[in-house]
């Protein structure tokens, strides 16, 4: 079943990595959780024939690649776009600007990070149990 493959999150900063992966061995959710710190790699990985992942969760502000830019290369790659996987930002940006850029690229969902452990564990809950339950419901592609 999708809702059991790898959990993909982008995310270049060691300490956010860190948090993140804090919170997903606490929610002991079966999925793979893979984690990548530069966006290229995450392309690279993605790219593969065989690599179908169940949701990427990205970073918005990166070095090399941007969480914006990797969102719109994927929607532009017919065998990427095809794959139909759950695109979701999390980010420390909140502006009005990065908010409307990120719904131009279809996403399926937002979140701002946050220094409060238990609150940003319940988002990240919240997301993946949506998803796990809707995974079939929603396209994740442009119409």
């Amino acid at each position: 079943m999708k809702m059991h493959r790898d959990i993909l999150v982008i995310e270049d900063d060691e300490d956010d990595r860190e948090i993140l992966e804090e919170i997903f061995r606490d929610l002991g959710y079966k999925n793979n959780i893979i984690f990548f710190s530069d966006s290229t790699e995450a392309l690279k990985y993605i790219r593969k024939p065989e690599v179908n992942p169940f949701i990427i969760i990205s970073d918005i502000n990166m070095p090399k690649l941007g969480g914006f830019e990797l969102r719109d290369m994927i929607l532009e790659e017919e065998v990427l776009a095809d794959k139909d996987i759950p695109y979701i930002f999390i980010s420390n940006a909140q502006d009005e600007y990065s908010i409307k850029q990120a719904n131009k690229l279809f996403i399926q969902g937002y979140i701002q990070k946050t220094n409060d452990y238990n609150r940003y564990k319940e988002k990240i809950k919240n997301l993946i149990d949506f998803w796990k339950e809707n995974i079939n419901t929603f396209s994740s592609k442009k119409q």
